[in-house]
């Protein structure tokens, strides 16, 4: 019985660990420096990426992962 709950244990935590959204904290570069912009997530994250982030007028290219 404990080997079987221990085994159901195991399961769940598996899937909670992948079932978690991908995030990453992103900035874009301006006159050399970083910018932090936050955390983003799942769909947000793709678009963030895809679009970039703009302010004022200029749009910024983002980036979300460590290099």
């Amino acid at each position: 019985m404990k080997c079987a709950f221990f085994v159901l244990a195991v399961m769940i935590s598996l899937l909670a660990v992948s079932c978690k959204k991908k995030c990453h904290e992103c900035h874009y570069d301006f006159n050399g420096s970083i910018v932090e912009i936050g955390e983003y997530c799942g769909d947000d994250l793709a678009a963030i990426e895809a679009s970039g982030y703009v302010v004022a007028d200029s749009t910024y290219e983002v980036h979300c992962e460590e290099h």
